[in-house]
């Protein structure tokens, strides 16, 4: 794929988020409402992580597929949020509170509602849950503590916000369709091993960021 099909592919994305952000301004919708939002759907996909293995397979197959759906408005949400708020003139003095610390709430839920959930296969797994929800938010600390001491946002790492949704989302489609074909064993394992793969990349996420970091700092 060429320079300029991939650019003209990202503006036509760009111009869809702006269709869908105009409709939601007109519909009374604000970025710290859907920063909020988002929490929402992130406490409904943690919720629905912890209860699909202590359900019937099946039952717990839609509640999968359902957390699946919640993290995909998740990552819509924080991606129209900032979109609403400049093209719609909403730019309001807290909104970097409303669009950063709700996140890292929202990350909390989901990883922890997976790692408790895992609780009745492998014991271990609600420590696991913690771990990734603290490395969570280190990466987002150390992404603002670049900015605290004056210096560019570093957004280097391979699991940012974004991707550690994408990942626990993919998860939960694959996890759906093996309690579907009744393997639950299974699924315990593939979710246990999306939470680990999350975990050492935003450790590696971390460890970037702050190497980033010193760079600026030390060059100046």
């Amino acid at each position: 794929m060429s320079d300029s099909q991939v650019s003209s592919r990202r503006a036509a994305r760009y111009e869809r988020r702006l269709a869908l952000a105009a409709w939601l301004r007109a519909r009374g919708a604000t970025p710290n409402g859907l920063s909020l939002f988002a929490v929402g759907l992130s406490a409904l996909a943690g919720a629905a992580f912890f209860f699909a293995l202590r359900d019937p397979p099946h039952y717990g197959a839609a509640l999968l597929l359902f957390a699946a759906l919640c993290l995909g408005g998740r990552i819509a949400c924080n991606r129209l949020d900032g979109v609403l708020a400049r093209r719609g003139g909403m730019v309001g003095k807290a909104g970097e509170v409303y669009s950063d610390a709700p996140d890292r709430l929202a990350d909390a839920l989901v990883f922890l509602g997976a790692g408790y959930g895992l609780t009745p296969w492998l014991p271990w797994a609600s420590d696991l849950g913690w771990a990734v929800s603290l490395l969570a938010v280190g990466t987002a600390y150390v992404r603002v503590l670049g900015l605290a001491c004056g210096l560019r946002e570093h957004g280097e790492g391979p699991m940012p916000r974004r991707t550690r949704m994408i990942a626990m989302a993919v998860a939960a489609l694959l996890a759906a369709a093996g309690l579907a074909l009744d393997r639950p064993a299974a699924v315990a394992w593939l979710l246990l091993a999306a939470l680990a793969v999350i975990a050492l990349g935003a450790a590696l996420t971390i460890a970037l960021r702050l190497r980033a970091i010193v760079r600026e700092l030390e060059s100046r």
